[in-house]
């Protein structure tokens, strides 16, 4: 059995020139069920809980518990916010 392992991060979505407030409300509010899908093609029991930050609604909390390699965790962040125009920042 593979240890698992917490990681927390935050997700950041500027307010972009050209990106509709509705395209960003409808992402920061199916972030939940689209990572978990990305990490569970990975590590089925792999757990995405993305709770709101203090920051306000461009910035969501993420919490990660995976099996996952940290190299493969970093690569599916890297291309997801890249695809959707969103900065990773991790947490302590």
């Amino acid at each position: 059995m593979s240890p698992k392992t917490n990681f927390s991060f935050e997700l950041h979505y500027p307010a972009l020139a050209g990106v509709p407030e509705a395209q960003r409300t409808q992402l920061m509010a199916s972030l939940g069920p689209t990572l978990q899908a990305l990490f569970a093609a990975g590590d089925s029991a792999a757990t995405v809980v993305v709770s709101d930050s203090h920051k306000g609604s461009g910035h969501k909390i993420v919490e990660l518990v995976t099996t996952l390699p940290d190299m493969e965790i970093a690569a599916i962040l890297k291309a997801f916010s890249e695809q959707h125009g969103l900065s990773v920042q991790a947490l302590e």
